[in-house]
């Protein structure tokens, strides 16, 4: 398949967003131990790039959703990724017994993965042992009846978000449709990607309402915890419909982006994209050793998130790089 620019420049940045997301995480659960600034300006940051686990299904959406269904396909990319994810359960089980001094709850394996990145893996191994079914749907589906299927999605997801202030629980879910927010991304970015050239709102308003929707999620952030002197990260649930517009309005922008690319960033784009899987995957590693050895949040936020994001990207990136040569091992990258 030809390759897409603009999705695999989504992937980059993304794949950037989400280290970015880990290494500001440290910073805001160390609260109320780090100024106000600081948790400020993590909470910012933070806000900002979590967009990025709902534009890297939004981009499994615009690349998949459409294609012909292909059972045994399907099942053959299930378990190439349940094998990886078996691997890197391993791996990270090894790691955080030797390393890092983790204990396990051998009943919780199947639903808690054995470093919180790897949740990822667990949503997308349920999308992909669904993706015939979805992608006959999607098919078959008339564009306003589509249109009618997000919209009880995002009733679904957004009412669950909701009604989970409210201390409520739903029993009753409705039918076909349940409150998964990931497949909802899924086939959001197969219809936005696939409707590009029917979208009419200007892009500055689409900016306008990425910027405040960002801004948004950090002052509810902020004030939830300054109030309560300890750090509260319910509204950067990917359920919270600010997180989603916001995650949206980041998707259409970066189709929009020019089409004339200057060549570095054109061959930085390719290289990084081949490596953004590996780099999701393996950049825990770094993350938990300089977490280890040094206590990051002593570091002004305002310069250590962006340098403790660089240093863990570029060795991640080198790393695997090397890794992805290796035969044999290169299956897991």
């Amino acid at each position: 398949m030809q390759r897409n620019f603009h999705l695999d420049q989504m992937r980059v940045i993304s794949c950037i967003m989400v280290i970015a997301i880990h290494v500001c995480n440290i910073y805001n659960r160390a609260f109320p131990n780090i100024s106000q600034i600081d948790y400020s300006i993590a909470a910012v940051i933070n806000s900002f790039s979590r967009i990025s686990v709902p534009i890297f299904f939004m981009v499994s959406g615009a690349l998949m959703a459409s294609r012909q269904p292909n059972v045994k396909k399907s099942l053959d990319r299930f378990l190439k990724y349940f094998i990886i994810t078996v691997f890197w359960c391993a791996f990270y089980f090894i790691w955080g017994v030797t390393y890092l001094d983790k204990t396990f709850d051998y009943h919780d394996i199947l639903t808690t993965p054995t470093s919180k990145h790897l949740w990822f893996l667990y949503a997308l191994l349920s999308i992909y042992l669904a993706l015939p079914l979805i992608q006959t749907l999607i098919r078959n589906l008339p564009d306003k009846i589509l249109y009618y299927m997000l919209t009880l999605f995002g009733v679904s997801v957004f009412g669950g978000y909701i009604l989970d202030f409210l201390g409520i629980s739903v029993k009753y879910p409705i039918a076909i449709i349940s409150e998964n927010q990931y497949l909802f991304f899924f086939i959001l970015g197969y219809v936005l990607y696939s409707k590009k050239d029917k979208i009419i709102i200007k892009t500055k308003h689409i900016v306008g309402l990425f910027a405040v929707c960002g801004v948004l999620v950090a002052i509810c952030t902020c004030l939830m915890s300054f109030t309560q002197n300890a750090h509260k990260d319910v509204f950067f649930q990917y359920r919270n419909p600010m997180l989603v517009l916001a995650s949206m309005s980041a998707f259409i922008i970066m189709l929009k982006f020019p089409k004339s690319i200057p060549q570095p960033w054109e061959k930085f784009v390719s290289h990084v994209s081949d490596n953004s899987f590996g780099i999701y995957v393996f950049h825990a590693v770094f993350l938990n050793i300089i977490d280890k050895e040094f206590i990051m949040y002593k570091v002004p936020a305002w310069f250590g998130i962006l340098l403790f994001i660089a240093i863990i990207f570029i060795l991640s990136d080198i790393f695997v790089s090397v890794f992805r040569k290796i035969k044999y091992i290169n299956y897991f990258f």
